[in-house]
């Protein structure tokens, strides 16, 4: 199976909810990593789906908090492709 490439797309969908949806190469703590940016960003997952079965895959329905620090879909975009990317890198280095 080739290397899939990384994937993050976000959409406004009503009021202050988005869906993102991620997919990528599974491996490491890929979810862990998403959730945690959600929480730095100050938004809250009100629905997910994730399937690890050939790839990692992630859809989510998020919310802004009341402590949100943001609600710009590119810096919700470029903070979980970060997250993606640092858990890419670190496996890549382990090897």
């Amino acid at each position: 199976m080739g290397k899939l490439k990384q994937e993050v797309k976000v959409e406004k969908i009503n009021g202050e909810q988005f869906v993102v949806r991620v997919a990528c190469n599974k491996g490491g703590d890929k979810l862990v990593s998403i959730l945690e940016v959600f929480d730095e960003l100050g938004l809250n997952v009100v629905q997910a789906r994730v399937s690890c079965r050939h790839f990692f895959s992630m859809e989510a329905i998020i919310g802004v908090g009341q402590d949100q620090k943001t609600s710009d879909l590119k810096d919700i975009t470029d903070a979980v492709l970060k997250a993606i990317d640092e858990k890419q890198s670190g496996e890549q280095e382990m090897l």
